[in-house]
């Protein structure tokens, strides 16, 4: 595979890409080079080669509703992407997605899933709610 986004086009094939996911693995994939690599960070694996994600993807037994892309920042060989990604009606689960380029097409993509926690009570006093889906 060959060319592919670059520079601001990177921000509407980021968003096509999460929007695809869970929908059409394959269009999902366009984004990938073909020796791509897809990490899972805190679960410490690591994905290599654009059909091997794609099989991955396909063999995932739930589907998520959403992948809701708040904002993607960076520049033409590096982006960060911050996610709200909704099972249904779960919880939601904030993540990041940090996504290396070269010649417009991801070569590493590495995925951080933060689950929510209680806050702490010690610093209620300068606190105020904030919604997950929510980044302003």
């Amino acid at each position: 595979m060959t060319g592919g986004p670059a520079g601001d086009d990177l921000d509407a094939a980021i968003a096509r890409h999460f929007a695809m996911m869970g929908r059409d693995e394959v269009a999902a994939a366009e984004i990938y080079a073909d020796d791509a690599v897809l990490e899972f960070v805190q679960s410490g694996e690591r994905i290599r080669g654009r059909a091997n994600i794609i099989a991955a993807r396909q063999a995932y037994p739930g589907r998520p509703s959403t992948f809701e892309v708040h904002r993607s920042f960076g520049t033409s060989e590096t982006r960060a992407v911050e996610i709200t990604l909704r099972f249904g009606g779960d919880d939601p689960h904030p993540l990041v997605a940090v996504l290396d380029f070269r010649d417009g097409r991801a070569v590493r993509e590495r995925i951080y899933i933060a689950e929510p926690w209680e806050p702490p009570a010690y610093r209620a006093q300068w606190v105020e709610p904030n919604p997950t889906d929510d980044p302003a």
